[in-house]
């Protein structure tokens, strides 16, 4: 299985700017040469038209969209557009989006089955917050979280399926950061529930304010596919360090059972 490593970049960057990251990224992972890594990279959506002409290692992605395929929607992006721009995958119920935008677990459900009717691959977080945590209701939060937004997916859509946790709790500025035993526990759910749901392994994700200190402790967690890094990973010698640090301690641990998945 691949070891899944990328960064969302948020209302961050030109155009140019956007160019000019993913170009230094590709030379930096030519140099890496480890065909185990799919990075990606989720630039603001006024980036994407011009991306697909200087990415081969990298996948790129959008960071939210409508679940139609057209429509009075003011200032919305349909699946058609992300399809059309060759677009690799979509990031949905992401934790802003969820907590700012109010977006509910039924529209990301809704979201979900568009993305999988269009061919995208959809990257869905995940996560419990504070509160919840505190109250010990947060497994039973990020398995409601993922039974509504998965409710119906057919097999084909489950294929093109990674999950990120992203425990609200541990993301953003000045937030805790998640011990691995914590980590392991919430990933453990994550990875159970979808075994229910679709029937097979699903790639898991972590992500809550990952950086080049913890990097290494949570990518040997057993349960980790993957990291998705918020800030750390914002400069092209930020994200390869993390994921040179990441990538050496994924392949170290102890060796796992294998895992049908994408």
């Amino acid at each position: 299985m691949a070891f899944y490593f990328g960064t969302n970049l948020k209302m961050h960057g030109t155009p140019a700017q956007s160019v000019a990251f993913v170009k230094a990224l590709e030379e930096g992972l030519e140099a890496c040469g480890d065909a185990h890594v799919q990075p990606f990279v989720l630039p603001p959506f006024t980036s994407l038209p011009g991306l697909s002409a200087h990415t081969s290692r990298l996948w790129f992605g959008a960071q939210n969209m409508h679940w139609a395929a057209e429509g009075a929607y003011t200032g919305e992006i349909s699946p058609v557009m992300l399809e059309a721009l060759g677009t690799d995958l979509v990031l949905l119920g992401h934790a802003e989006r969820r907590r700012g935008f109010g977006d509910t677990d039924e529209e990301i459900r809704k979201k979900v089955q568009s993305a999988a009717r269009r061919g995208l691959r959809v990257l869905l977080c995940v996560g419990e917050s504070g509160a919840e945590k505190a109250r010990g209701t947060g497994p039973e939060v990020v398995s409601a979280q993922l039974e509504t937004a998965l409710r119906g997916l057919a097999e084909p859509g489950a294929d093109r399926l990674l999950v990120a946790y992203e425990p609200v709790w541990a993301i953003g500025e000045g937030a805790r950061e998640a011990e691995p035993r914590e980590v392991q526990v919430g990933l453990q759910r994550v990875r159970e529930t979808l075994r229910t749901l679709c029937g097979r392994d699903v790639p898991v994700l972590y992500g809550g304010s990952v950086n080049e200190k913890n990097c290494a402790a949570y990518a040997s967690l057993p349960e980790t596919d993957g990291l998705f890094v918020g800030r750390a990973a914002w400069r092209p010698e930020g994200f390869l360090r993390v994921l040179a640090r990441a990538l050496a301690a994924h392949t170290a641990r102890a060796p796992t059972p294998a895992r049908r998945a994408n």
